[in-house]
């Protein structure tokens, strides 16, 4: 399985992180900044901290599980 963190910074600064799982193969650099910046924009989430202000940094994680029994 693959899966999206993007990580924002907010209003005080800490950083935040939302993840989407079965991301896309194919998807772009440019594609989730998109979605990022739209995220922010629109104030779609708020924090404990604060609204998300500014992009911090995106990464696709990749996931194996090995069925043992």
């Amino acid at each position: 399985m693959k899966r999206l963190e993007m990580t924002f910074r907010n209003e005080l600064g800490r950083s935040t992180k939302i993840s989407v799982d079965y991301v896309k193969d194919d998807v772009t650099k440019e594609q989730v900044e998109t979605v990022m910046q739209s995220i922010i924009e629109k104030n779609i989430f708020k924090t404990e901290n604060g609204e998300l202000k500014e992009i911090d940094g995106a990464d696709i994680v990749s996931t194996n599980t090995v069925e043992l029994i």
